[in-house]
């Protein structure tokens, strides 16, 4: 597997630390913060959101969907959502929504801007500023802006809800990792530690920590995009080309924010995903998959 990422990306350490705890080798193409991105916009056709997850000529778009994938690879069932619970929904839901957004929103602005001039040029920095604000507009339409003080009352409402090692009994699951890469982001990124007094929190973020980010090979965009012109898009199971759009053109964008969308033809629908088929050009055939939770496809005229 291949992860088109940065390493200021919280969504890309869920992925990174989920491949850390899969024990899977893994090849890592670092990408720029903001659009434009010539190599992923030329394998995922326009989705702009990271991390992107590439396996040959199949090209894997949401942090949910790339985890089916590594599930798949190493054998970690618990890694995916395709069998979860309503309850385990609900809370990733909620942690990846309203918890990753006051997380982000704690952070005091002059921190932030401090965190990111270490990794950008100041011209960088103004341009991610500029299309994170974009990003927020959409997501804060009704002006309600998230606060240190909701990321705190939901700091503690996690701590309560903590009774086992893990959320949800004694063995990691996926919603472990949807929670980690917010809390990350306020500890690692943003150098503010969790309040000390929550102490069942506190032990989580560290067993969770320890996974790491596992066997990495770091390696070129040219590399990337060589392997995909190299490769044939897996087989698709007859099973899941019975829709009746399946060979229409559509487009596919997420439903709540950073819109972009991907346009193609629509060659599988599962339960769970849809696959559509890109002709990239030079790059050849790529078939770009999208989870169907929280995505939404439209037939084109």
């Amino acid at each position: 597997m291949i992860l088109h990422h940065y390493s200021l990306s919280p969504f890309a350490e869920k992925c990174r630390l989920m491949l850390g705890y899969s024990g899977i080798k893994w090849q890592s193409v670092l990408t720029s913060p903001m659009p434009p991105r010539p190599v992923v916009d030329a394998l995922a056709g326009g989705y702009r959101r990271i991390p992107v997850a590439q396996i040959g000529a199949d090209i894997f778009c949401d942090s949910r969907l790339i985890a089916e994938e590594i599930a798949e690879l190493a054998g970690k069932p618990e890694l995916s959502t395709k069998e979860i619970t309503d309850s385990q929904w609900r809370f990733i839901d909620h942690v990846e929504k309203e918890v990753f957004f006051a997380a982000i929103g704690s952070l005091p602005p002059k921190r932030m801007m401090k965190v990111l001039l270490t990794h950008l040029s100041p011209l960088q920095t103004i341009r991610f500023l500029w299309d994170r604000l974009g990003i927020a507009r959409e997501t804060t339409a009704d002006g309600n802006k998230p606060s240190a003080r909701q990321f705190r009352g939901h700091l503690r409402e996690l701590d309560q809800q903590l009774l086992y090692p893990f959320f949800f009994g004694n063995t990691v699951q996926h919603a472990d990792f949807a929670l980690y890469h917010a809390l990350w982001f306020v500890v690692e990124v943003g150098g503010m530690p969790l309040p000390s007094r929550l102490q069942r929190l506190g032990n989580w973020y560290q067993r969770m920590q320890k996974f790491g980010h596992g066997h990495a090979a770091t390696i070129g965009g040219k590399d990337a995009l060589a392997m995909a012109s190299a490769s044939q898009p897996r087989l698709i199971p007859q099973s899941h080309t019975v829709d009746p759009l399946i060979g229409k053109a559509v487009s596919l964008a997420p439903s709540d924010y950073a819109k972009d969308a991907v346009r193609g033809i629509l060659v599988g629908s599962s339960r769970h995903r849809w696959i559509v088929k890109r002709n990239s050009g030079k790059y050849g055939t790529l078939h770009v998959h999208f989870p169907k939770r929280g995505y939404q496809l439209n037939e084109l005229d």
